[in-house]
């Protein structure tokens, strides 16, 4: 340093001089300026689409400007994998308030968990975001449909969003839903069985979905057609229920009574047992194996299925079914 003032006083320059000189010796070809544009830091929202899994579903994550999602067209994208996983960057770095969409695209499939099979995945689900950071995690689920519903399409923020997202989960508190649970049964968290409980429950509340729309004839379209009207197929019940869900929604704090009920006790009438359950297995592959959901019999046969051991398997589904309803 005192080398540097040195030279400042035998070139007879003041260091205000020299700073003005800097900043303007920027332009030019060929300068060895620094520029002092900092790369933003790109951001990451990864999740999974469930209904059962949706694959090969076009992934949306759209910033909210000004109170309300962006266009499409200016939108982050990406596209779900064969377990229904999604993982979209954002290159500009941004950190607010999201929306992220799972859509119909070409060859779209979703699983039916009450039958193993799979149907076209003919709609599209919404989640929330309240901030996203350096990696975002989100379950796109009917649940968190219900969610986007309730924020509705202007006057979005962090806080209108939490309040949705806690609304949902309070309606649908006797079925114990958890927007942050992972919509599938992960084994690499196999030491917890207590979260493993809650995946099943996920899972098992996504068949009680699908079987709704199949068997209530209380949930309808928008237009009053019943989800199950004769001629219409497994994919069209599913996305009726779901749409019969958000329907429900009326604000961020604020649900429709009358249709609340309805919609309560179509999925409490279900009772799914045979439940094609997707498991992610402790190398981290995704495998399907059916399971009668009340039984814990059948449920620690399916996890030695997918890897466990006899004992871990055993243990595992002692606390598991306490987290299920």
């Amino acid at each position: 340093m005192n080398e540097y003032f040195r030279l400042l006083s035998f070139s007879g320059m003041s260091f205000a001089a020299l700073v003005a000189l800097s900043a303007c010796s920027g332009g030019g070809g060929g300068g060895s300026g620094v520029s002092d544009t900092v790369a933003a830091v790109p951001t990451t929202v990864s999740g999974v689409a469930a209904k059962g899994i949706v694959r090969q579903a076009r992934v949306l994550v759209c910033r909210i400007v000004n109170g309300a999602p962006e266009a499409d067209a200016s939108c982050a994208s990406g596209t779900t994998g064969a377990d229904g996983s999604f993982s979209v960057m954002m290159s500009d770095g941004y950190t607010g308030p999201a929306m992220i969409k799972v859509m119909a695209g070409t060859g779209s499939m979703m699983s039916d968990e009450t039958t193993g099979s799979d149907l076209p995945y003919n709609m599209t689900m919404r989640a929330m975001v309240p901030a996203v950071s350096a990696t975002t995690t989100v379950y796109v689920t009917p649940f968190s449909e219900m969610a986007a519903s309730a924020v509705g399409t202007s006057a979005i923020d962090a806080a209108r969003i939490a309040q949705a997202m806690a609304t949902v989960q309070t309606l649908m508190a006797d079925f114990a839903i958890d927007l942050s649970v992972r919509p599938m049964i992960d084994l690499r968290n196999s030491a917890d069985s207590a979260m493993l409980g809650r995946q099943s429950n996920m899972v098992r509340q996504l068949a009680r979905v699908m079987m709704a729309g199949r068997n209530a004839s209380t949930l309808t379209d928008a237009n009053g057609v019943r989800c199950n009207a004769a001629g219409t197929s497994a994919a069209q019940q599913a996305a009726c229920a779901v749409t019969a869900m958000s329907r429900v929604m009326t604000g961020a704090a604020a649900t429709d009574a009358t249709m609340a009920a309805v919609m309560l006790g179509a999925l409490n009438s279900q009772n799914p047992t045979s439940v094609a359950m997707p498991i992610i297995r402790a190398d981290g592959t995704m495998g399907m194996e059916i399971a009668d959901m009340t039984s814990n019999a059948s449920m620690q046969a399916a996890l030695q299925r997918a890897g466990m051991t006899t004992n871990s398997a055993a243990n595992a589904v002692h606390v598991m079914m306490q987290g299920m309803r």
